[in-house]
């Protein structure tokens, strides 16, 4: 009877503490304490820009008139800063519910067991293209779901008035045709190229390009073991178009390589006939320069196959498997990704939909013209491959692509040199 009381005193004192919510809180940023019975609070991270910002907003709005149960704390964070602020979180235990993340950061976190399982992955991964899906993908199960098609291959930015100029009243459908528009559309003063012909020398499209030139080839560039393979007579040739581009060509240069500006910029101000960029820069076009004298075309294929590209898993959502929440956080993705909603995101956002049934409606078409050549190419698009240290693995081939092409370094020991550095740094990734 004594020990009976005694766990009766226990009982009521917790139930006083409780009703007060004088809880701790959660280990994850999902903290449900709010002291509302059948209250849900989910945290929800993201990277700071300003249309993606603003898309988020939009739905959660949405979700929360819809869920008066749910409250979602979104927080956002520079992106130079975000990719860390995760790595932190995850590792001290608090990360938030949500998580937007970059495709090629998923694995990461997947592998190490940090991710909650998208529900019923085989059906779900048939809604999505394959590109999209790779980076979110591990032993055929997804652990996040992408909302964008991270696609920088396959269109190019381009003035038709400077191709009339020239005389070319069309844009350009073979590569042998691309060389010799942009020779014919570059415009120097002495040495010093003031209109670039093809511009394609950015931080991504170098490697983009180089490594769609190897596809078209109907070659690969994965070997054994999660290793590169550049030491084919189709990687020896693409980068060798490439490099002649700048070295012989001379239709672009390497004096805006690495600046403040990206190559779009100089585009819309003049000082390129053609672009090779993703159609994230049309907004740009539109929207800060004001600009509308432009197209937006596809770049010919490198061969007489059709043009296919590499492409890294873009922009998604994932639930951390710390959180206190899962179920409503996963049910948050679910709203996000169902059809209107993620077309509306999509839209938003200037961003190419990752999921089919979008990119395929002929209203997303209407609603975004621009997109059109993108739109057209999307199933021929493979995911890059797994990729550990992404940052790494494109500074490798911009390095060694500078280096070519000013002469210091032949295409053979340049691509050895590339290969070597990449799979060293794959296997310390192991």
């Amino acid at each position: 009877m004594r020990f009976s009381k005694f766990m009766l005193i226990i009982a009521a004192v917790c139930v006083v503490f409780a009703a007060a919510g004088c809880a701790g809180p959660s280990a994850s940023g999902g903290d449900t304490s709010s002291g509302t019975e059948g209250k849900v609070k989910l945290v929800f991270w993201s990277h700071q820009e300003d249309a993606i910002v603003n898309a988020y907003k939009k739905q959660i709005s949405k979700y929360q008139t819809l869920h008066p149960d749910v409250t979602i704390e979104y927080q956002t964070f520079p992106y130079d800063v975000y990719n860390q602020k995760l790595k932190a979180s995850f590792s001290a235990n608090t990360p938030p519910d949500i998580a937007e993340l970059f495709g090629t950061w998923v694995p990461g976190y997947s592998k190490n067991g940090l991710l909650v399982e998208i529900p019923d992955s085989e059906t779900v991964q048939k809604a999505y293209y394959d590109a999209p899906l790779g980076g979110y993908l591990r032993d055929g199960k997804l652990y996040g779901l992408p909302l964008e098609y991270n696609i920088e291959n396959g269109g190019m930015l381009i003035h038709p008035q400077m191709l009339k100029e020239q005389g070319f009243d069309q844009p350009p459908s073979t590569w042998a045709e691309l060389v010799d528009y942009a020779k014919k559309l570059t415009v120097r003063e002495g040495n010093v190229i003031k209109v670039k012909g093809f511009d394609f020398v950015s931080s991504d499209n170098i490697t983009f390009t180089f490594l769609s030139l190897i596809l078209q080839q109907g070659a690969g560039f994965w070997g054994k073991d999660g290793h590169v393979n550049f030491h084919t007579p189709e990687a020896q040739k693409a980068m060798s178009a490439l490099v002649s581009l700048v070295a012989d060509d001379k239709v672009a240069d390497l004096t805006t390589f690495g600046g403040e500006l990206d190559t779009s910029d100089y585009f819309f101000r003049g000082n390129s006939a053609m672009t090779y960029r993703g159609p994230w820069t049309i907004s740009a076009g539109l929207n800060n320069y004001k600009v509308s004298d432009f197209e937006y075309v596809p770049v010919p294929s490198f061969t007489e196959n059709p043009p296919a590209f590499a492409a890294e898993s873009g922009w998604g959502l994932a639930v951390a498997k710390e959180s206190k929440q899962p179920e409503a956080a996963l049910e948050f993705i679910r709203f996000i990704t169902e059809k209107d909603n993620l077309e509306e995101w999509n839209t938003d956002t200037f961003t190419v939909p990752a999921k089919k049934e979008i990119a395929e409606d002929p209203e997303f078409l209407k609603n975004n013209p621009y997109m059109k050549t993108s739109l057209e190419i999307l199933s021929l698009g493979q995911w890059i491959g797994p990729v550990a240290d992404r940052d790494y693995f494109f500074k490798q081939v911009n390095d060694h692509f500078q280096l070519m092409a000013g002469g210091s370094l032949s295409v053979e020991d340049g691509l050895a040199k590339i290969e070597q550095a990449i799979n060293d740094n794959q296997d310390q990734h192991k």
